[in-house]
């Protein structure tokens, strides 16, 4: 609970993110919406440091020169030239000198080390907040076969180190990072307050829909994801290779998400449909009317948020080991190994899950360090 008046203003906290706060849009527009009502829950409001700002073309050139000499190659993982380096380290310099508020930043966004940097010489505390690994989620992880992430890993790793506080998304991230010398926390992704509601509503329907083995028969498979980050789309590919080649399918089959009726133009069936993208309207019928969510993914990091929403929703989902990170022994969740499980899991009805827990001791601890760090760096 804060410990502020609820008549006085909320007091703003600073952020830095690539997304937008949307708990209808993409995954991490969602892990930005569950932070910002946390922080929210807590007594704050967010003030996200915004990227359309001119700055003179020499001061530009200058700032990169000065910060690459600074850090060196290893200053971001998209290994920003002088141009853009002097963009951001411009950037960030206004942002945390106009702030108004607390000095505490939450860094979401976690790509270059001037950020912390900067805000740790300019008096602030820096929780970090990675959505995942930036490195082991880079392009070259799925462009070439020779990629090796281990120095942008050590690298990525070496920044974190800049925070005060670091909260990951998955377990295994928190495993790996802790295997570095570092001493992050965990705070799971679970839907903000306005998909959790949609959700709820979503799991009332379908219980009214169920047979007597609490399942859903006749539904559509449903798999959904964006198709232009190459990790999803390389996993939606699979399943549907896997269920396009199978004779007699029990269900029918609807693909939907970003640039799926673009990348995956080669399959067709009777049984078969590809929506593309879809309004939030259509997709919420899709979800109380499909039979079972499924999810392939191909390396990746972070969590794979679409599971303990549809859990939520109370749809059934079958999954292979990598998607199910951070998710393991989940009621609701069936894992497949190879193409014959998966077909066995496919062919089956699966019953409605329960509901997962509310992390209500993770948000604790995360809205207990803020308050902490604002008390610190209050005047």
């Amino acid at each position: 609970m804060s410990n502020f008046s609820p008549s006085a203003p909320a007091p703003q906290l600073l952020r830095w993110t690539r997304f937008a706060s949307n708990s209808g849009g993409t995954g991490p527009e969602k892990r930005s919406a569950q932070i910002l009502d946390i922080v929210r829950q807590a007594g704050y409001e967010l003030q996200d440091i915004a990227s359309l700002v001119h700055f003179p073309r020499a001061a530009v050139f200058s700032a990169g020169i000065r910060e690459l000499i600074r850090h060196g190659r290893q200053a971001s993982l998209d290994r920003a030239g002088v141009g853009l380096m002097g963009y951001r380290a411009l950037l960030y310099r206004q942002a945390l000198a106009a702030h108004p508020g607390p000095k505490v930043l939450l860094w979401e966004t976690t790509y270059d080390i001037v950020l912390p940097t900067l805000a740790r010489e300019a008096g602030y505390s820096v929780v970090a907040l990675p959505h995942n690994l930036e490195s082991l989620v880079s392009d070259a992880v799925f462009q070439s076969a020779a990629y090796d992430p281990t120095p942008d890993l050590a690298a990525e790793i070496n920044r974190l180190r800049v925070a005060n506080a670091i909260y990951t998304i998955s377990r295994e991230e928190r495993w790996l990072l802790e295997a570095r010398g570092l001493a992050p926390d965990y705070l799971p992704f679970f839907p903000p307050a306005e998909l959790a509601t949609e959700c709820a509503s979503i799991r009332a329907r379908r219980l009214g829909a169920t047979d007597a083995n609490g399942a859903i028969t006749g539904g559509p498979l449903l798999i959904l994801g964006s198709a232009f980050n190459p990790a999803t789309a390389r996993g939606m590919r699979q399943q549907l290779e896997w269920l396009h080649h199978r004779s007699n399918p029990a269900n029918k089959l609807i693909v939907v998400g970003p640039e799926t009726d673009r990348r995956f133009t080669g399959f067709a069936g009777p049984n078969l449909q590809i929506l593309g993208a879809v309004s939030r309207e259509r997709l919420v019928e899709l979800l109380v009317q499909c039979s079972a969510l499924l999810v392939h993914t191909y390396g990746g990091a972070g969590a794979v948020t679409r599971l303990p929403e549809a859990l939520l929703a109370g749809i059934p989902i079958v999954a292979n080991s990598n998607a199910a990170r951070d998710q393991h022994g989940v009621d609701g969740i069936y894992l497949y190994e190879n193409e014959a499980e998966f077909h066995s899991l496919t062919s089956r009805p699966l019953p409605i899950p329960p509901a997962p827990a509310f992390p209500a001791a993770a948000i604790q601890r995360f809205q207990d360090t803020l308050q902490k760090l604002v008390k610190k760096n209050t005047p």
